[in-house]
C-alpha cells in the first residue's frame, strides 16, 4: 500500500483576523471608557438636599448646625443629618438677631434676650448682638441715654456672670467666642473714637479662668477685623497685616503684609496655617491668594496666586485643597496651586451664593432655593 503524504499548511484568513482585532479593540475601549467614566464620576460628584429655607432669611453656621429664624421659632438644622433639628420657640414672636453654638442658643429683639429653655430676660439698653460659647453667652448692649457699650455674660443657666464689661471710650465692632482646644475665650475688637485718629484694641477674656482679661497692643495704623485661633497661636487679621502672637503671650511674634486683600477662610494642618484671601473690594473677581504661615517665630511665608477664568461666587479651604464656586461650577485646586480638571464639577443649579458648612459640604443658594450640597468623594 502506498501512502501519500501531503504538506497541509493552514490557510490564514487575514481579513477575519483584522476584523476580530478591531472588535476586540472596540470592546476593550468601551469597557475602559465605562470604568473611566464610573470612577471619574465617583471622584467628582455632588449631592443636593433641598431645605425649606427662604433664601432671604438670615442664617448662621456654627457647632455643626445651620440655624435660621422663622416668624416664631429659631430652627437649628443638623448639617450631617437634616432630619435632626432643634427648635427654640421665641416668646416675643419677633427677632432682631441670634447667636448659636453646639450647646447654646440665644435670640434677641430690642432689649429682650432669650436663651434656649429659659424665659426672656430684659436688659438695660438696646441689644446689638449676641455670641455663644460652649457654656457662656455674651450680649452686647448700648445704653439708650449715653450711647456707651457694654457686654453682659451669662452662663448656661441664664445667670449673669460677674459685672458687665464696660467700654467707656470705645465702640465694640466685633466679638465672639473661641471654644476650640477646651478653651472658653471671649474676644472683643473695639475702636476708640475719642482720639484724633481711630485706635483699635483687642481684648481676650478667659472664662475657664473666671473671665481673666488679656490686652493686646493698640493699633493706630490699621483696623483689626477678625481674630483667629489655633492651638498655639492667636492671629489678628487687619486691613494691612496678619499679626501672630503665641497663645500664652501678648508679645508679637511676626506680621505679614496683606494690603489690598481680605481674608475669606483659614485652615490649619501640621503646623502650617493657611489663609485664603481675595482682592479687597470688587476690583477683581477672578483672582484668589493662599498665604501659608508657620507657627513659629518666623513666618516662612509662601504666597500662591490662583487665577480663575470665571467670576467667583465664593471660595473656601477644605482638608485637601481650595474649593471655588462660580455661577456654574465647583473648581478644585490643590494647595500647591494645581487644578485637577477631573475634580471640577458642573452644578445642577446656578449659584447665587455659597457658604461653607464643613469640610465636605456647602450651602448653595440658587434663586429662592437653598440646598445642602455635599461632595461625595
Amino acid at each position: 500500500m502506498l501512502c501519500e503524504y501531503t504538506d497541509m499548511k493552514p490557510k490564514i484568513n487575514f481579513l477575519r483576523l483584522i476584523l476580530f482585532a478591531l472588535v476586540a479593540i472596540v470592546l476593550f475601549g468601551g469597557i475602559f471608557a465605562v470604568f473611566y467614566l464610573m470612577f471619574r464620576q465617583r471622584d467628582a460628584s455632588l449631592s443636593y438636599e433641598r431645605l425649606s429655607i427662604d433664601a432671604d432669611m438670615d442664617y448662621d453656621v456654627s457647632g455643626g448646625y445651620l440655624t435660621y429664624a422663622s416668624s416664631t421659632d429659631l430652627v437649628q438644622v443638623n448639617i450631617n443629618d437634616t432630619k435632626k433639628s432643634t427648635i427654640t420657640h421665641l416668646d416675643s414672636g419677633s427677632i432682631d438677631g441670634f447667636g448659636v453654638s453646639s450647646t447654646m442658643t440665644a435670640a434677641y429683639a430690642g432689649s429682650n434676650l432669650q436663651l434656649r429653655n429659659f424665659k426672656t430676660l430684659t436688659l438695660n439698653g438696646t441689644i446689638r448682638g449676641v455670641a455663644c460659647g460652649e457654656s457662656h453667652c455674651a450680649a452686647l448692649r448700648t445704653n439708650d441715654i449715653n450711647g456707651l457699650d457694654s457686654i453682659v455674660v451669662f452662663n448656661a443657666s441664664a445667670q449673669a456672670v460677674g459685672n458687665p464689661i464696660d467700654f467707656a471710650e470705645s465702640k465694640v465692632v466685633n466679638f465672639g467666642f473661641e471654644t476650640g482646644y477646651d478653651r472658653e475665650l471671649l474676644w472683643v475688637i473695639c475702636v476708640n473714637t475719642q482720639a484724633s485718629l481711630p485706635v483699635t484694641t483687642v481684648r481676650l477674656y478667659d472664662y475657664n479662668n473666671s473671665g481673666a482679661m488679656s490686652y493686646y497692643p493698640s493699633f493706630y495704623e490699621q483696623s483689626i477685623e477678625r481674630v483667629y485661633f489655633t492651638e498655639n497661636s492667636v492671629f489678628l487679621v487687619g486691613t494691612e497685616d496678619i499679626i501672630r502672637y503665641n497663645m500664652d503671650s501678648s508679645r508679637e511674634r511676626y506680621r505679614v503684609g496683606i494690603y489690598g486683600k481680605e481674608v475669606m477662610d483659614i485652615a490649619v494642618s501640621n503646623g502650617t496655617v493657611r489663609f485664603l484671601l481675595k482682592p479687597r473690594g470688587a476690583s477683581n473677581e477672578h483672582v484668589l491668594y493662599t498665604l501659608a504661615l508657620a507657627e513659629a517665630d518666623a513666618p516662612n511665608t509662601t504666597m500662591l496666586t490662583v487665577y480663575v477664568g470665571e467670576n467667583i461666587v465664593n471660595a473656601f479651604l477644605q482638608s485637601n485643597g481650595i474649593r471655588i464656586v462660580t455661577r456654574t461650577r465647583m473648581i478644585s485646586y490643590t494647595y500647591s496651586g494645581k487644578n485637577t480638571p477631573s475634580a471640577d464639577i458642573l452644578l445642577d443649579y446656578p449659584a447665587d451664593m455659597a457658604l461653607k458648612l464643613n469640610d465636605s459640604s456647602f450651602l448653595l443658594v440658587s434663586g429662592g432655593d437653598c440646598y445642602i450640597t455635599k461632595r461625595e468623594s
